[in-house]
């Protein structure tokens, strides 16, 4: 897509959107309601559709001209030709337009296409495409690199609070295979949309496209031109009406104050029970830490004394870090170091000291060892 494209592409979009482009669609309508039906299409040129429906290993032509959706079927169909020239139907079509716009759709099934709804906050609206983009996983399982994703506001559900979006995603393999196929045939597709179509086998479109933006047909803004020199002729009007347009605004810059408010509100609470959360978060560890501490000491303690013979008692059993020391008396303090060496737990025991005790004719030792396996020199050089 050049420049002049991209900008012409961008008008498009903001005329979509704006209230220009809302206000001329109501007149335009409440001017065609006037119009008997018979003259309508005359007076109000509306684009042709066409829709290319993939059904088995072919593809279906179906058009919809304002006026209902119904099979295109050619002269050469009716003599038995080959039903896969599709693309000659398309260029058909658009040749029999008489100065129409000719808009074409590629439409998928639902298995081709997930479909999910989502609902956001209307603060979102203004960035809903950002929005997606972050919160996507929590809708689908794939990542944004490997889809094309679009998304349709659900205007009727939708209200001040929330906005309703119809969320669909397409794997990029699949889209592309359809624009090659189209590029090959020389059609320039203006979306690809999902199939909604009726009991009765009618194709509707939902209302998306999964189409790249820089693979879009350059939509003709003619209608855009005609609408802009009937602004010029209405603008008295469009003059008063904005007077209207004033008091409407105020009233959602209003509104929009008060959800202001109750955002700030809203974030003042989240901040404190973010601050509540990490307290907690800490006296958890606290006591996780407290929690691993105790099991270690108790299984120490409990492998000690099944080791010691009866004549031996402790008075003091210290665990500091991961090294451990055990004051008491023994008959033969010498020993103790054999059977702690055997423990599992217990590494490098070294009998640090030992005092013979007249009162009770016992020796009194101090014992020292270390809770994990010390390494060996080939270990510390690494």
């Amino acid at each position: 897509m050049n420049t002049i494209d991209k900008l012409q592409y961008d008008l498009s979009q903001w005329y979509e959107s704006s209230s220009i482009g809302r206000f001329i669609r109501w007149w335009t309508g409440e001017l065609k309601s006037f119009v008997p039906k018979n003259y309508q299409n005359k007076i109000f040129h509306q684009a042709v559709k066409v829709y290319l429906i993939p059904k088995d290993e072919l593809i279906e032509v179906w058009l919809d001209k304002g006026d209902g959706v119904e099979k295109y079927v050619t002269e050469e169909e009716l003599q038995n030709l080959d039903g896969e020239q599709w693309w000659h139907q398309v260029q058909h079509i658009s040749t029999q337009a008489d100065g129409k716009d000719v808009e074409i759709y590629f439409l998928l099934s639902g298995d081709e296409v997930l479909v999910r709804k989502a609902t956001w906050p209307q603060a979102a609206k203004d960035n809903l495409d950002d929005v997606i983009q972050y919160e996507l996983d929590k809708f689908v399982p794939f990542k944004a690199d490997q889809v094309y994703i679009s998304h349709k506001i659900d205007k009727h559900n939708s209200d001040e609070t929330k906005v309703f979006v119809d969320l669909a995603v397409a794997p990029k393999e699949r889209i592309s295979k359809i624009m090659e196929l189209c590029e090959d045939k020389s059609i320039s597709l203006n979306g690809v949309d999902v199939n909604i179509s009726n009991p009765q086998g009618v194709p509707a479109s939902l209302g998306i496209n999964l189409l790249p933006v820089e693979h879009r047909k350059i939509r003709n803004l003619f209608n855009l031109k005609l609408n802009i020199g009937l602004m010029a002729i209405l603008v008295v009007l469009i003059y008063f009406i904005m007077q209207t347009s004033i008091a409407n605004k105020q009233k959602k810059i209003d509104t929009l104050t008060e959800v202001n408010s109750k955002l700030q509100q809203n974030a003042r609470i989240s901040k404190q029970l973010r601050k509540e959360l990490k307290d907690t978060i800490v006296s958890s560890r606290f006591l996780q830490n407290k929690k691993k501490e105790t099991p270690q000491l108790m299984t120490v303690l409990s492998e000690v004394t099944s080791v010691f013979p009866e004549h031996t008692y402790i008075t003091r059993f210290k665990i500091s870090g991961d090294s451990l020391e055990i004051v008491g008396q023994s008959n033969n303090a010498n020993s103790l170091i054999a059977k702690l060496d055997a423990s599992p737990n217990i590494f490098v025991p070294q009998l640090v000291s030992t005092t013979p005790d007249p009162r009770t004719a016992k020796e009194k030792f101090t014992i020292k060892a270390e809770l994990k396996e010390p390494k060996t020199e080939e270990e510390n050089g690494n």
